[in-house]
């Protein structure tokens, strides 16, 4: 095991699948302690034991970040098996449907803030005072290339990765005087569980355009450095951003796109 989060404790939301648990389990590695959380508990329960197998500490805690009781009490756990929190990682998100507003239901369009820009700012707001007794720390918020370009089809989805982005930049203005940063990472496709699937069906029929009416061509180009991200690719970002090596980074957006965001 590595030492660059040595005795740090640390929440990764959406931590058990995709991208929250390759972050999880590179945190462990590098000797951090931590807890992840979800909806979904058979997922948290394989990811902590894939984390154990590995010598890590990990505490599963089932939780929608959307309900403000459920982040309630996940931080009291929290508070009772760590006793402090030095990182914040809000990863938990949704794929949201693809159309115009005018395609979108008011649920559809609903559910996405709720995950993306609602659960990032309850997480905060619940876990701040805990990170504060401990001194400071550093919150890392997992948004996305599309807060800062346009994208068809993507109104909803980009919109709410914006408000993230937002949040993170006035979060970061009102915490300087705690010594708590807060910054964010900006991906472009990352292959997970959750595109998977449409990915290897778009590498089949790599000319044809799906979904949001972009072909797998179209992401060859859209990634100049020539593939398309793995979670592991966010990961070794988010343990910069979480290690003391970071320690004057506050209020930035970490662009980890393969170039996108250059053209």
């Amino acid at each position: 095991m590595a030492n660059r989060l040595q005795n740090k404790s640390v929440l990764i939301t959406g931590g058990g699948s995709g991208i929250g648990k390759s972050i999880a389990m590179t945190f462990a590695q590098e000797g951090a302690r931590v807890a992840i959380c979800g909806r979904t508990a058979s997922t948290l329960q394989k990811t902590g034991r894939e984390i154990r197998a590995l010598g890590g500490e990990v505490l599963e805690l089932v939780c929608d970040v959307a309900q403000r009781d459920q982040v309630e009490q996940m931080a009291t756990r929290l508070r009772d098996h760590f006793g402090r929190l030095d990182v914040l990682v809000n990863n938990a998100g949704v794929r949201a449907s693809i159309g115009t507003i005018e395609d979108l239901t008011e649920q559809e369009w609903q559910q996405t803030f709720d995950i993306d820009a609602k659960g990032s700012w309850l997480c905060a707001r619940h876990l701040l005072p805990l990170m504060r007794e401990a001194g400071g720390g550093s919150i890392i918020m997992i948004s996305s290339v599309s807060a800062h370009v346009g994208q068809p089809r993507q109104g909803c989805y980009n919109a709410a990765k914006a408000a993230q982005e937002s949040l993170m930049q006035c979060m970061a203005l009102d915490f300087a005087k705690d010594n708590i940063r807060v910054n964010s990472i900006c991906p472009a496709w990352v292959r997970t569980e959750m595109n998977r699937a449409q990915l290897a069906e778009m590498e089949a029929s790599p000319d044809q355009e799906f979904p949001p009416g972009v072909s797998y061509r179209d992401l060859e180009r859209l990634h100049p450095i020539g593939r398309i991200g793995e979670p592991e690719d966010v990961a070794w970002a988010a343990v910069y951003l979480a290690a003391d090596e970071s320690g004057w980074v506050t209020g930035s957006s970490l662009m980890v796109d393969g170039g996108y965001s250059c053209q």
